[in-house]
């Protein structure tokens, strides 16, 4: 039987369940989810998936990370709810590269870890898997584990190993509904201006880590920190006839709406009036250490936009960014 493996909290119970019921079936995970994004997240339930495969000694594959094929079948689907047409959509894809994977192994039968999760429609499954299956000429294996405290009992197994817990189902769309939902914006979606790692590459580095060790032998935990993450979400400069000014923002830029007016101060800077940030000129921007020559510590955030050539006249700047705790890892 080959097992479509949606994430590493769902397969603790469900394979540990099935391989209970089927004793005698050789079972293969099969990692297939180019829904999730960004794809550091998708490394890290990748990860922790295949460390729930090696302790059960199930073989493993993982498909391709073809996030084209989900985005064109999503598309138009953008805005559906959960558990609506676009979840429908995201089961055919999964659930059909897996029936094609299972064929191609000369497997008899599939099924997936989604049908342990909660948030998922068990009918809409069962219907999509069904169809799938006929045309593969597969036998779907459907096993409803939630019942009588399955759910509860997965949570708690799930924990108990120290299983990665996503905080989002997994496609953009679903994070930016729940982040909404919470009263915050989709930050994992936004690349930092200066490069510095994310909650989720912290994430991924300490379930790599933990990975690493346990292969060798040695024991590793995870733990929880928190890290102050920091996104530009929108700025501009505009000229007095109302025209963008082509600019950059540096890193730091202020954690708080800012719209005022510059005035010029040197050649080679002009600054708010209210002294809130400043404008550089490419040239000095590259030379010199900015930041330092404008009387600015390293981790300051008063925003600095970065431009060919210094704006003649009274300028508009405007800059919306956010400065916010998130969740981390750390292995040790």
């Amino acid at each position: 039987m080959i097992v479509h493996i949606c994430c590493s909290v769902d397969s603790w119970y469900f394979l540990a369940k099935l391989r209970e019921k089927r004793p005698s079936e050789m079972i293969t995970g099969f990692f297939y989810n180019p829904n999730i994004c960004p794809r550091n997240e998708y490394m890290s339930r990748l990860i922790d998936a295949k460390r729930r495969c090696d302790r059960l000694k199930i073989a493993f594959i993982e498909g391709e990370y073809d996030t084209d094929s989900f985005l064109l079948a999503a598309r138009g689907l953008e805005n559906e709810p959960e558990k609506g047409a676009r979840c429908a959509r995201c089961f055919d894809l999964r659930l059909e590269r897996t029936a094609r994977e299972g064929t191609r192994l000369g497997e008899k039968s599939f099924s997936s870890t989604l049908l342990i999760s909660p948030k998922k429609d068990l009918i809409q499954l069962k219907a999509a898997a069904q169809r799938i299956a006929k045309r593969y000429d597969l036998e779907f294996v459907f096993e409803d584990f939630r019942k009588n405290g399955g759910t509860q009992a997965a949570f708690a197994l799930a924990r108990e190993k120290e299983a990665y817990f996503q905080n989002y189902c997994g496609c953009a769309w679903a994070l930016i509904k729940q982040r909404a939902a919470q009263g915050r914006f989709a930050a994992e979606l936004i690349c930092p201006i200066d490069g510095a790692k994310t909650a989720c590459d912290l994430r991924l580095e300490a379930i790599s880590e933990r990975a690493r060790r346990e292969n060798a032998g040695e024991t590793a935990r995870l733990y929880k920190t928190k890290i102050m993450e920091w996104r530009l979400l929108s700025g501009s400069l505009i000229d007095e006839g109302g025209s963008p000014i082509a600019c950059d923002i540096a890193p730091y830029s202020a954690s708080a709406n800012v719209k005022t007016r510059l005035i010029a101060l040197s050649e080679y800077a002009a600054r708010f009036e209210k002294s809130a940030g400043f404008v550089t000129r490419r040239s000095f921007a590259d030379k010199n250490d900015a930041r330092e020559a404008l009387g600015l510590s390293a981790r300051d955030i008063t925003p600095i936009f970065v431009v060919e050539d210094l704006p003649k006249g009274v300028v508009v700047a405007s800059i919306e960014s956010a400065l916010y705790q998130e969740d981390a890892l750390i292995c040790n």
